[in-house]
């Protein structure tokens, strides 16, 4: 509940910030006391983009109207757009827009440009099948495999990330990582990155010690309380559905807390087994017995 509260609130300092050149997520997880890679992934799974696009999409539907109406020159736009020249506004105005800043400052017909408005949560109640979920202490665990760099910007990263498992998968690394280390399961993991990225990695869980190589990266997870929630399949819309639900259904109900960082999508190596998404618990959960 506590991080959809933190995206509504940041919702609306956008809006007062709007024009602020040090406007981001580093300045918005400063001011709200969260970690900027949960802050990314929290804002991304619910509105649809990440926090940089909504600002450049909120500040371009603004400049078209102030081209046309503030009558403001394409220099003024620009900087009051926060862009650092006007080749780059004009550059990001018609990719947003399909027309150009000049275009649309003599145009009398606001239907040539795109109009992109503020966004706020709404909370609802509806009936579905409920979460499958269980809370498990969880020993030390250890991730082993290959991780990249991934752009958050919504329209990049799900393709990049299938792209990396078919190639693991082709060339035949987790056969290999099955085969040679004691594998538990196939796993796909997310972990901080920078300002506009995260780290991804494709590769198997392991409960025995793994030294880091230069062969493979070798990630240990903390020992600790785990939520593990069902997905009910293995395709990534399985996946983002799952992910979804337990932003906007799950967390408004649960006593609980927890970090969308680091993240684990585990698939296991047997067919009694369902996959499943887990996350570190932020709140206590003591193991009972």
């Amino acid at each position: 509940m506590e991080q959809i509260k933190i995206i509504s609130s940041i919702l609306g300092e956008i809006e007062s910030q709007m024009y602020d050149k040090q406007l981001g997520p580093d300045s918005l997880a400063k001011q709200f006391y969260t970690n900027v890679s949960d802050l990314q992934k929290t804002f991304r799974i619910l509105t649809g983009i990440t926090i940089g696009e909504y600002i450049r999409f909120r500040r371009l539907s603004n400049a078209a109207m102030s081209l046309r109406m503030k009558h403001l020159s394409i220099l003024e736009a620009a900087l009051d757009a926060c862009f650092e020249t006007p080749e780059a506004f004009s550059k990001a105005f018609k990719r947003f827009h399909g027309i150009s800043p000049r275009e649309a400052r003599q145009s009398t017909d606001t239907g040539e440009t795109r109009y992109f408005g503020p966004m706020h949560i709404k909370f609802s109640v509806e009936s579905s099948a409920p979460l499958a979920f269980k809370m498990a202490y969880l020993p030390s665990l250890y991730f082993v495999g290959k991780s990249i760099s991934v752009s958050n910007e919504t329209s990049q990263y799900e393709q990049v990330i299938q792209n990396f498992w078919e190639h693991q998968t082709l060339n035949g690394s987790l056969a290999y990582l099955e085969q040679h280390f004691q594998a538990i399961a196939f796993a796909g993991i997310s972990l901080p990155g920078g300002q506009e990225t995260f780290i991804y990695g494709v590769g198997i869980l392991t409960t025995e010690p793994v030294a880091a190589g230069r062969e493979w990266d070798v990630v240990p997870c903390m020992d600790g309380s785990w939520v593990q929630f069902e997905v009910g399949g293995e395709t990534d819309e399985d996946f983002s559905r799952t992910r979804n639900r337990v932003l906007s259904e799950w967390l408004l109900v649960s006593d609980h807390s927890i970090s969308l960082l680091p993240e684990i999508e585990y698939y296991p190596l047997g067919e009694s087994e369902s996959s499943e998404i887990w996350f570190p618990l932020t709140s206590r959960f003591k193991q009972k017995g």
